[in-house]
């Protein structure tokens, strides 16, 4: 009897002990499946897109927003979080509070923004649906103006390009307005990234969080024309740096939310950062005469600065009410910072245009990528929920289990490469890997030789996926040889190159320069030289050519750009001359004839006489250049293309 008992006692103990660990394991891989479905499953939806090609505004004008604005200016909080999903998003006081605390500080636009969730305040007659789309962990999130609906889909634990994307693309489909909120929380979205990405409407460059400018800069230089706005985002009203510090002044005769919404997406508001308990400094008006933006406010400030692409301050003006500001032809817009002794006001920026411009739409799908990318992640998807479910894989045996995971790796590992190419690669860029020209080469009417322009696989550099750029010319006449070859590692998706390298060898003159750049830091590198400063967006004499063929060039334009990687040597200019019917040797074509203009000596210097025959469609292949010498003229004519595509 004693026997069956201590029996008893040390069974039960140990058949308990094993099923709550049964229990515990299962839970576990219930909450891995859920984690990996969360990580993977989103990505079943994202389409692979064509991004926009970067381009700076243009035109023969200046669009000025605040032509026309009114006397009348509501003042403006878009974004304050109220208590909701049982506190869990950090919202204290209920929607009601913080209307009231907004009423009472003057504000006449007080926007509650839950995260995915529509809130409005009792007696709230100018109602405006808002809300706060995103609940990824890196912050990656946008604030939905006059939302139709909430969007519930996001992708919490890791974003690409592609899916931010997606997600910009399925909110303007539910929205008035689209807005970037805090860009700089977490890295939620890259700076050169930001200006990538399209489908949005404004960008919140000032929170009680933080700055945002250079994400601005970085959307502006792109060519997208972006307004800004600044709020609060305020969790907690009692706290008073969170409340009544950042507000938008907009210019509208009403409070009505369509009144305020079409303010908005015109760019007629302002962005204020101060304490709301000192007088505040207004903006009075903003004129343009020719390519002059004068700016004036209603006192006087410390410093008026004036910055334009890249952030770069092209004047500062202390103790003043008025700055004016002549536009270079470098210069694609012009905006405005002003500080006084108790805030800061950031007006929208001037810029070059020919008409009312409007933000960049949704890029186009790449569709055979997109099927490649969702089956892809299909798979991988499939292939962790069998790893992880034991009891999915016991109804397998051993060697259909075995066959069953090969294929789908196999599977798997076939798509990789399409799917990073797909990801990765510049869809929009008129060049592929693989391209290959030749061209013969001219000295006046004598033929002294070849050259060829080339595009390698993809590879990559520093972490970056790059195509390897090549131009090299050989020949030469009697007693003067000539083999000149330039290389460049240029960056398909930003656009930008990351190394470049020369040799030049023309009669008795030799070299071999090899430079690197590093455009986070600004900086280059040439071997055997301290480091120089750069360029944020670097571009080379071989990569040069190239990001030419990418933009959309129209007769009479005169584009320039400060991304020579040379400081000194900006800015670069590119005048379209006429389009113009030619024969070379590979055919006739129609081409669009351009003038580059490089702060150099050389071929592209300003006092040479050098242009370029590009065909008139959406590839820019490269099929004439002339320049004229102190001595001739050399030029180049395209050959008929051995290429294998």
């Amino acid at each position: 009897m004693r026997a069956n008992e201590i029996s008893d006692t040390t069974v039960r103990p140990g058949l308990l002990a094993r099923r709550l660990g049964t229990i515990v394991v299962t839970v576990l891989q219930a909450l891995a499946v859920l984690a990996v479905s969360v990580a993977l499953l989103p990505y079943v939806v994202v389409p692979v897109y064509m991004f926009h090609p970067l381009a700076p505004f243009g035109g023969a004008s200046l669009f000025n927003p605040y032509a026309g604005i009114g006397p009348v200016w509501q003042r403006a909080n878009f974004h304050a979080h109220s208590r909701a999903w049982a506190g869990i998003t950090n919202g204290i006081q209920s929607p009601d509070e913080i209307r009231a605390a907004y009423l009472a500080r003057g504000y006449n636009v007080i926007g509650i923004s839950n995260y995915h969730q529509i809130a409005r305040a009792s007696g709230d007659n100018a109602f405006l649906p808002i809300y706060e789309h995103g609940f990824s962990i890196r912050k990656t999130h946008q604030l939905v103006i006059g939302a139709r609906s909430v969007l519930a889909v996001d992708f919490p634990l890791w974003q690409t390009s592609q899916a931010k994307q997606y997600l910009l693309s399925e909110l303007r489909d539910s929205t008035s307005l689209t807005v970037i909120n805090h860009p700089y929380m977490r890295d939620g979205y890259g700076v050169q990234q930001l200006g990538e990405l399209s489908g949005f409407d404004l960008l919140e460059v000032r929170s009680h969080w933080g700055d945002g400018s250079r994400w601005w800069d970085a959307v502006l230089t792109a060519g997208n024309p972006i307004w800004a706005i600044g709020n609060d985002d305020v969790h907690d009203i009692s706290k008073p740096n969170e409340i009544g510090v950042v507000w938008t002044e907009v210019s509208a005769a009403t409070n009505a939310p369509s009144a305020i919404v079409d303010a908005l997406r015109h760019g007629r508001m302002y962005v204020v950062a101060a304490a709301d308990s000192a007088p505040q400094p207004h903006l009075e008006r903003v004129t343009v005469s020719g390519d002059t933006v004068t700016a004036q406010f209603d006192q006087t400030m410390r410093r008026i600065d004036v910055i334009t692409d890249l952030g770069a301050v092209q004047q500062s003006t202390a103790d003043a009410r008025e700055v004016s500001y002549a536009l270079r032809p470098a210069d694609h817009y012009a905006r405005i910072v002003a500080t006084a002794a108790s805030g800061t006001l950031y007006l929208n920026p001037v810029l070059r245009s020919s008409g009312s411009p409007t933000p960049w739409g949704v890029p186009a799908v790449r569709k055979l990528a997109t099927v490649v990318t969702r089956l892809s992640a299909t798979l991988i998807w499939l292939c962790a929920i069998f790893l992880l479910m034991p009891r999915l894989r016991s109804l397998v045996s051993g060697a259909q289990r075995t066959r069953a995971l090969s294929t789908i790796a196999i599977l798997v590992m076939a798509l990789l490469p399409a799917i990073a190419a797909a990801q990765s690669s510049a869809a929009t860029l008129p060049f592929r890997s693989g391209d290959y020209h030749e061209y013969d080469l001219k000295f006046g009417v004598l033929s002294v030789g070849s050259g060829s322009l080339s595009v390698s696989a993809p590879e990559t550099l520093r972490g970056r996926d790059v195509v390897r750029l090549r131009f090299e010319i050989n020949g030469g006449i009697p007693f003067y040889p000539l083999h000149d070859v330039m290389e460049s590692w240029f960056d398909p998706v930003n656009l930008l190159s990351m190394r470049f390298t020369q040799e030049l060898n023309e009669g008795s003159k030799h070299y071999h320069r090899f430079y690197d750049f590093y455009p986070d830091e600004l900086i280059v590198l040439e071997r055997g030289k301290p480091r120089a400063e750069s360029v944020a967006q670097p571009l080379d004499d071989a990569s040069f050519l190239f990001y030419v063929r990418a933009l959309k060039l129209e007769v009479g334009q005169t584009l320039s750009f400060n991304r020579y990687f040379r400081p000194d040597a900006n800015p670069v200019t590119i005048q379209v001359l006429r389009k113009e019917s030619i024969t070379v040797p590979a055919g006739t074509f129609n081409t669009i004839v351009v003038k580059p203009i490089i702060h150099t000596g050389g071929i592209f210097g300003e006092g040479g006489q050098a242009e370029v025959w590009f065909s008139d469609d959406s590839a820019h292949t490269l099929i004439q250049m002339k320049a004229k010498l102190s001595v001739g003229s050399l030029s180049l004519y395209l050959r008929p293309s051995r290429n294998a595509h």
